[in-house]
């Protein structure tokens, strides 16, 4: 039978689709999969060793070793390995500076993102970090973070990425795809991990396209503390002059940022620097609709040259 032939586009099962997809995925960013980890990512509750070795016969998917890939190799593995080693030297900075956003006034928990939260660092990687706050002060904790940032780290985002920022009473993320939901499940708490559990909670969508994946254990986290700068700090922002210096807050900075980027239209804007009371994303190179559009792209690729379906 042609391979191409369109009654060859019903060859692939339901588990099979979902083991090609997550590895397609993390094709986007060169990173091979092993085989615990990909039956973890997986979109299907009932994937198995059994429908990837299928894939490994059928010749849809490579594997080297422990790791599993589409396409060609390239070095990937060997980057993929030392990139796990950076990290590892690297959690320990992150946890430490985790502590420390905690302390910060109307900080209520904090996140590892980006690519740390999946292990991976390259040299010029930035450590970035998703951060939780009070509800009515989220500018205020944004622009202290950021003052501390500029005044003391000339700047520098290698540490002290902070680029992402919700309240509690908004734990829902509003963007729902693929690529969403990868940073959801991928998020790893530094502090406070009874709240990064009603966030989980709050975002079941993101379970959905994880089946399989679960809650991130609490091993680099710490618990909340209370420290006294801290404390005076929220009393004397509590009433009416934080929420008016919040307000003050988000407006400058949404002004700057539509200044800044005079060429968004209403959409990317939205999308990429999201500036709401209750959420602030700082995303300008629009990483999420390049992702998307990557994946889209591969999905094509690969179901023309397998004549399958995905």
């Amino acid at each position: 039978m042609n391979p191409h032939d369109s009654t060859a586009k019903t060859l692939l099962t339901t588990e099979a689709k979902a083991l090609v997809r997550s590895l397609l995925y993390f094709d986007i960013f060169k990173y091979p999969l092993q085989g615990g980890e990909l039956l973890r990512y997986a979109n299907s509750r009932s994937v198995s060793q059994v429908h990837l070795d299928e894939l490994v016969d059928r010749k849809m998917v490579h594997r080297q070793g422990s790791y599993y890939y589409v396409g060609e190799e390239n070095g990937r593995i060997e980057r993929r390995e030392k990139g796990n080693a950076l990290a590892d030297v690297r959690m320990g900075k992150a946890r430490k500076v985790s502590q420390f956003i905690g302390k910060f006034p109307f900080v209520r928990a904090v996140m590892l993102s980006g690519s740390l939260s999946k292990g991976y660092m390259e040299a010029d990687s930035d450590i970035d970090y998703f951060i939780i706050t009070k509800p009515g002060r989220l500018w205020v904790a944004r622009t202290m973070l950021i003052m501390y940032k500029k005044i003391f780290l000339a700047n520098s985002h290698e540490d002290f990425c902070v680029n992402y920022f919700i309240d509690e009473a908004h734990l829902e993320i509003e963007d729902q795809n693929i690529f969403t939901a990868t940073e959801t499940v991928f998020l790893l708490p530094t502090y406070n991990y009874s709240l990064y559990e009603e966030f989980r909670a709050a975002n079941p969508w993101a379970d959905a396209i994880y089946a399989n994946f679960g809650l991130q254990n609490a091993r680099h986290c710490d618990g909340p503390n209370e420290a006294r700068t801290r404390r005076w700090l929220e009393a004397l922002l509590g009433g009416r002059l934080g929420t008016a210096f919040d307000t003050w807050c988000m407006k400058r900075t949404l002004r700057r940022w539509q200044n800044k980027f005079p060429d968004f239209d209403t959409e990317t804007f939205e999308i990429a620097l999201r500036s709401r009371k209750y959420v602030s994303k700082h995303h300008p190179q629009q990483f999420q609709r390049r992702v998307l559009d990557a994946l889209e792209e591969r999905i094509q690729n690969f179901e023309s040259q397998h004549g399958v379906t995905l």
